[in-house]
């Protein structure tokens, strides 16, 4: 599907994945394609496929499984160069900090339909590579759009934002709509995200797009923060 924002007139293709339905953001300039977030997806693969997209580049917000699960996916098939926070770097190669491992639980009381394609979707001993890990904020240039990457901890230790132009910005889930950022899973740190996080997301300005790792699109202003 096409998101209803676009960047600059290139348009944001979001797929969402099963259950557990996190968003992954692709936007494609002549044949290179950036890709937020991945997840396997074969709709997205033949997108790529008939553009002839030659690179990939893929950024990730944070290391969780259901963000990260798509990176082996697009490496088997494309060169692509993996960025990330430096935490998630060294995270996103155990599955039991990038919680793969323990994904399952969570479908425990699910129907059995749900827990068979859990099962499907899921792998608990899935880790990934990151080729630039950064601290701090990290600029770099897709073809002639900026990008800054910055560090937001508080729902996870490698969690980042990522702004565009400076008028957009994806979140990951350190900004979901209809929720508070969830702060309780292993690593997370409401203090940190009360120090570092809160006060960065309360800065933007209110009409900033806001891209989020769950659940649609919007201005900031229409995210509740805390």
């Amino acid at each position: 599907m096409v998101s209803r924002y676009q960047i600059n007139n290139i348009k944001v293709y979001k797929y969402i994945m099963p259950l557990i339905t996190s968003n992954m953001y692709l936007l494609i300039i002549g044949k290179q394609a950036f890709i937020i977030d991945p997840h396997e997806n074969h709709e997205a693969e033949e997108l790529l496929n008939s553009h002839g997209i030659m690179e990939v580049v893929i950024l990730l917000t944070h290391e969780h499984f259901d963000h990260i699960s798509g990176v082996n996916f697009f490496r088997e098939k494309w060169n692509c160069k993996v960025y990330g926070s430096r935490k998630c770097k060294e995270m996103v190669t155990d599955p039991a900090k990038n919680l793969s491992a323990f994904y399952m639980a969570m479908f425990i009381t699910k129907s059995k339909e749900e827990r068979e394609m859990a099962q499907e979707l899921f792998v608990e001993t899935y880790s990934c590579k990151v080729d630039v890990g950064f601290e701090g904020i990290m600029e770099i240039e897709f073809d002639s759009l900026p990008i800054k990457m910055i560090q937001t901890p508080g729902h996870s230790p490698g969690s980042i934002c990522i702004i565009i132009d400076q008028k957009y910005i994806f979140t990951g889930d350190s900004l979901v709509g209809g929720n508070l950022v969830i702060t309780r899973l292993p690593g997370g740190s409401r203090k940190e995200y009360n120090q570092i996080t809160r006060p960065f997301l309360e800065e933007l300005p209110e009409d900033m797009i806001v891209f989020p790792g769950h659940g649609e699109e919007g201005e900031r202003r229409d995210f509740k923060i805390g």
